[in-house]
Formats: C-alpha cells, structure tokens, sequence
C-alpha cells in the first residue's frame, strides 16, 4: 500500500510546507496584533467599520488555521512529536 492513502494529492516538500506555514502565522499575526496600524489610517472610522475588521479578521485567522491543520493532515505529519 501506498504510504498516502489519498489518490490525487500532491505533496509538498517539507521545506514549502514550513514556508507557508511561517507565510500564514506572520499574516496572522499582523492581522490579531496590529489593529492600531487600521485605526491609524483614519481616526473617523465608524463602530461598523470596526466591528467589520475585528470580524473579517477572526474570520481570516479561523480560515488560515484550518488551511494549515489541512495540510498537515493530509501529509500525515498531525500529531507527529518533534524531538
């Protein structure tokens, strides 16, 4: 038997897979921690606009997250411990 049990996926060397994790967390991170960078922009923004990126931004975070649990666990590497 194969070692991937899924037909049709491509896997990713493991070199872009730390790159594109390192890729996503960085844009999190700028999107969770930086929300003065957003009201620095214009001091008149509306409660709307920013209820928008607090929402916009949880849900960019969720979406991230769920891409890289994805592609870890298609690699089969999820639940691996690293010494």
């Amino acid at each position: 038997m194969s070692e991937n049990p899924q037909r049709g996926s491509r896997t990713l060397p493991p070199s872009r897979k730390r790159a594109l994790f390192a890729v996503l967390l960085v844009i999190d991170a700028v999107v969770t921690l930086f929300p003065p960078l957003y009201w620095s922009a214009g001091a008149d923004r509306s409660a709307a606009d920013t209820l928008l990126y607090f929402i916009g931004g949880s849900g960019f975070v969720l979406a991230s997250i769920l891409v890289l649990y994805a592609i870890d666990a298609r690699h089969g590497t999820h639940g691996e411990v690293r010494s």
